[in-house]
């Protein structure tokens, strides 16, 4: 006799909710906390947009992320700061990884505002490291590493065309940093803030996380609709990321 197996019915998913019912648009911001400001800088491709973030001090603005550095990121910041933010200066940029799309601007705000940048150093020094490589050859190595990967010649020849590109998407970042680590504690706007480090994406992606306001702004550790890409670069090739 065959044993009888009870059918039970699939768990529900759990699904996505999205507590606001509108997101910002053009140099407007929309507040999702107490003193948390949710803007947008303008992003070619399919995402249209990237998530920027500011909270209120008593003196200014702390950002947590910028954009891409181009003209288009530029107007819209000048749009923002003259609106959403209502001209008050900025006084730190936190930026939560090396992607020119979150660290873009950092270099322009600082130096517009004579205000620090805030960054884990792994991200800091990378980013230095690839906005260096602008105007150079593709390295051999580099080459060798996706040829062995399996990409055809048209594939390299591209790769090869597209080395040190990384620099023309990023302002140009300033000389000094402050340094952010795992579990640090930070007073932003007048509220405790822990700063969580994650790997995979990028090399010490930073997320902050207020438990006041039981709020967490991952960057790209945490994505709604999309994965965050996890890669091997030729720069580490036997990297487990």
């Amino acid at each position: 006799m065959a044993d009888e197996v009870e059918e039970r019915p699939a768990p529900a998913r759990s699904r996505l909710v999205y507590p606001l019912e509108a997101a910002p648009e053009g140099d407007g911001a929309v507040e999702i906390a107490p003193g948390v400001l949710w803007m947008r800088m303008p992003l070619a491709g399919s995402l249209g947009f990237i998530n920027v973030w500011a909270i209120a001090e008593d003196d200014g603005w702390v950002l947590v992320d910028t954009g891409m550095n181009n003209d288009e990121t530029a107007k819209a910041w000048r749009g923002v700061l003259a609106k959403a933010l209502g001209g008050r200066p900025i006084k730190r940029v936190f930026v939560t990884h090396l992607h020119p799309d979150h660290v873009g601007m950092a270099g322009w705000i600082t130096r517009k505002f004579g205000c620090r940048l805030w960054m884990t150093r792994q991200e800091y020094l990378q980013c230095r490291m690839l906005v260096a490589d602008t105007g150079r050859a593709a390295p051999q190595d580099g080459v060798d590493f996706y040829r062995a990967a399996g990409w055809d010649e048209e594939a390299i020849e591209t790769y090869r065309t597209r080395f040190g590109g990384f620099g023309k998407a990023v302002y140009l970042p300033p000389d000094s940093y402050h340094r952010i680590r795992d579990e640090d504690e930070l007073q932003i706007g007048g509220r405790l803030w822990r700063v969580i480090v994650g790997a995979g994406h990028s090399p010490e992606h930073a997320c902050l996380y207020c438990p006041e306001l039981n709020l967490l702004i991952s960057g790209d550790q945490v994505l709604p609709r999309i994965t965050s890409n996890v890669s091997v670069f030729p720069t580490e090739p036997d990297g487990d990321p």
